[in-house]
């Protein structure tokens, strides 16, 4: 009997400890799929904050597209202007009664508007790709090698632009002893020369390099780049908020069945 006893009790006691090593295991088991769900959950809820982090770096490169076509637009529409002026000066007829006829002929090589292109989305999306090269796609890509290499060419050429014009400036006003009279619009005799001048013509022709062969060629590409860059933008955030607008009720039902699955 005590035998039987011992033995009954060992096999309670095998089974108890069977029992329990398999609900421990189905505690362990759970415990992984509660982590590995929360895990799932926030990198769910990380990848939608930095979904709507680039949308919004998008939206605002978007804006600064929207800002450059303007400023970039003016000053192609100015070097157009100026561009008659220097067919006038680069020719064979250009004579008194065509220099007074034409007022922009006497600046050509002294004036420039400098401006930069607009950087506060590419610098947000060029940090947002060096963070996670992960999140980047095609059209991120391309925005940042792009717009890097046309800031530094538009850049670039202003900089040789305002070079070239502060050398005319300082040769007229170091050899150039009318240089007053000119500032002050009295056009004397050695003023109108000056620009009659092949000297004057050879420095107008020089610029007319710089401005033309150079600058006027990189803003009419930029344009280009810039309205279509706008049209590829406005597609894809067209079809981000159709996604949303898609996922989110099934989001929705999702949860209201859970909760009733729960109650």
């Amino acid at each position: 009997m005590k035998l039987f006893s011992k033995k009954r009790i060992g096999a309670v006691n095998k089974k108890r400890l069977a029992n329990y090593v398999l609900y421990a295991i189905g505690e362990i088991i759970l415990v992984v799929i509660g982590i590995l769900i929360a895990v799932a959950i926030n990198n769910w809820n990380e990848g939608r904050k930095e979904d709507k982090r680039l949308t919004t770096y998008l939206k605002d490169y978007r804006n600064d597209l929207l800002f450059d076509t303007l400023v970039v637009g003016r000053n192609i529409k100015l070097l157009d202007e100026k561009k008659k002026a220097f067919d006038l000066v680069l020719s064979d007829s250009l004579n008194k009664e065509v220099l007074f006829a034409n007022p922009l002929t006497f600046s050509l090589t002294t004036t420039h508007s400098p401006f930069k292109l607009q950087n506060k989305g590419y610098n947000e999306l060029k940090n947002f790709a060096d963070r996670d090269n992960n999140l980047v796609d095609s059209l991120v890509n391309t925005i940042i090698a792009n717009h890097a290499a046309y800031d530094d060419l538009i850049e670039q050429t202003q900089s040789r632009i305002n070079n070239d014009i502060d050398d005319n400036l300082s040769y007229l006003k170091n050899n150039k002893k009318w240089v007053a009279d000119l500032l002050t619009g009295n056009l004397t005799d050695e003023v109108i020369d000056y620009f009659l001048s092949k000297e004057y013509r050879n420095r107008a022709a020089l610029h007319y390099v710089l401005a033309y062969g150079n600058l006027y060629q990189f803003l009419k590409r930029y344009q280009t780049y810039a309205e279509d860059m706008i049209l590829q933008i406005d597609k894809r955030l067209a079809e981000d908020s159709e996604q949303e607008e898609v996922i989110t009720p099934k989001e929705e039902d999702n949860i209201k069945e859970g909760k009733k699955n729960t109650i």
